[in-house]
């Protein structure tokens, strides 16, 4: 349950940075793509 929340709480972060023009979509995406790996590990 906490690793759940840990790992909404990176993507929703995320979210905010992008749609607050702090990251462009790129970074947005690769942020992404870090969380789901380090998921994986």
């Amino acid at each position: 349950q906490a690793k759940t929340i840990a790992i909404q709480r990176g993507i929703d972060n995320l979210g905010e940075r992008y749609y607050d023009c702090a990251i462009n979509a790129m970074e947005y995406l690769d942020g992404l793509s870090f969380i789901v790996a380090k998921r994986k590990e």
